[in-house]
């Protein structure tokens, strides 16, 4: 949860930022359940949190190691994020800009953090069998690029 202070220096029309505070509550960040195909999914839940391989899945009949792809992309870009909601809740007040607008574009923001920490993590790499089986490079989360072009983003209203 964020929380933004906004110091403000002149009279606000409270019913135009009432109304501009009307509308989604909510941005997520992911793979939403029913836009995106569940082997996507699983692909994805795998490599967040790893897997113990054998009945538990494991993909390619071993261990998935972790690779959290979502929770490093959001502890290096918190910062980030929460200067983005100040400037929005800032915005917001001088009723320049509508809270579904502020939720917009930090989906976006946060949507391309995430599909470039796909691209870029390297560490734990690819087993020396998941090359061999898939044809895969070294390279983690990297195989035909699904899961980092279905990551997406959703404005809600929490309903």
């Amino acid at each position: 949860m964020f929380t933004a202070r906004v110091d403000r220096n002149q009279k606000l029309d409270v019913a135009k930022i009432a109304a501009l505070l009307k509308g989604p509550t909510k941005v997520k960040v992911g793979f939403p359940a029913g836009k995106v195909e569940s082997d996507i999914v699983q692909r994805a839940v795998w490599n967040e949190f790893g897997t113990r391989g054998g009945a538990s899945g494991g993909g390619w009949g071993g261990p998935v190691p972790e690779r959290p792809f979502m929770r490093n992309t959001m502890r290096a870009k918190r910062g980030k994020y929460q200067k983005s909601m100040a400037a929005g809740a800032r915005a917001i007040l001088r009723g320049s800009t509508a809270i579904g607008e502020v939720l917009r574009g930090l989906g976006v923001s946060a949507q391309g953090d995430m599909q470039h920490e796909i691209s870029t993590l390297t560490s734990p790499p690819n087993s020396p069998v998941t090359i061999k089986l898939k044809g895969a490079g070294k390279k983690p989360l990297i195989d035909e690029g699904d899961m980092r072009t279905r990551l997406t983003f959703m404005v809600d209203d929490g309903a």
